[in-house]
Formats: C-alpha cells, sequence, structure tokens
C-alpha cells in the first residue's frame, strides 16, 4: 500500500518497505549500484517513517532508527516530496 504512494525514485534506486513494529514502518532508498566498502550488502539511505495502523502519518527521520514526533505530511502528500530522503540535517558546519 506504501509503495503507490511513494515518489518515482531516481535512477539506479529503488525503494525498501520495512515493518518495524505494528504501527511504525522504514522507507529505504536502496541505491543499486554494487560498492566495496559495503562487503555486498545493499547501500541504503532511510527515505521516511510511516506511522500509523488506519490513517497513515509521514514523519521525518532523526537518524536511521528514530523519526521525529511531529508529523511531516499525510501519506497522500508522499508523492510530490524529494525522491530522495526527507531527513533534513541539523547541522550545515562540517567543523567547529
Amino acid at each position: 500500500m506504501i509503495e503507490s504512494y511513494l515518489p518515482t525514485p531516481p535512477l539506479n534506486f529503488h525503494y525498501e518497505i520495512e515493518k518495524v513494529s505494528k504501527l511504525i514502518t522504514k522507507v529505504w532508498l536502496v541505491h543499486e549500484e554494487n560498492y566495496d566498502y559495503a562487503c555486498g550488502k545493499d547501500v541504503r539511505t532511510i527515505y521516511c517513517f510511516v506511522k500509523g495502523s488506519k490513517n497513515l502519518t509521514i514523519h521525518k527521520p532523526k537518524n536511521a532508527k528514530e523519526p521525529y514526533v511531529k508529523k511531516y505530511c499525510e501519506l497522500d502528500d508522499l508523492s510530490s516530496q524529494s525522491p530522495y530522503s526527507l531527513y533534513v540535517p541539523t547541522k550545515t558546519v562540517l567543523f567547529d
């Protein structure tokens, strides 16, 4: 069900859905290229979290393990979002 609401993935990428609990689902963006440092594993980044059982809401990721509490958008609005990730870095400075 969630797959049909996702934006079109970028070239050489696809999405994977991972059910974490009854109420939380992770959406991953997976790069289809092979990288030596990945030791044969998929290279992926967290795209977003989907929360709820009936009224599904989209939450930005804090990191790959936890979402922000505040809802970002409704499931219906997901297809109009960036296809790369809803993650927004909290720091813009590389060095302190």
